[in-house]
């Protein structure tokens, strides 16, 4: 989700496009551990602050060893730039990640 810039040599996030309001866009995230928690209730998520449903957290059905947590994004994020990702699994928070809301 992000490209080098070869003129300020730094990574720049690629901005994630919404798209039309019919459409839902997740974001997908990977990790480790969090397969484990104590239930989906017990998973939540903020983009820019803002609460964002957590729909699956548990073993990723594509790479072994991996978790995956998918996390829709709320269409009130749109425009908002770069903002801040946190996940929460049983009250522990993850680190921050940062990604751009087109």
């Amino acid at each position: 989700m992000a490209n080098f810039d070869e003129a300020k040599k730094v990574f720049v996030a690629t901005p994630i496009d919404l798209g039309p309001e019919n459409e839902q866009v997740f974001l997908v995230l990977y990790g480790t551990g969090f397969r484990y928690r104590s239930g989906l209730s017990a998973v939540s998520s903020t983009i820019g602050g803002t609460a964002s449903e957590v729909t699956f957290a548990g073993a990723s059905p594509d790479y072994i060893g991996l978790d995956q947590c998918n996390i829709r994004i709320p269409r009130s994020l749109a425009g908002r730039g770069d903002v801040e990702v946190i996940l929460f699994v049983d009250g522990k928070m993850s680190n921050k990640v940062k990604v751009n809301i087109k």
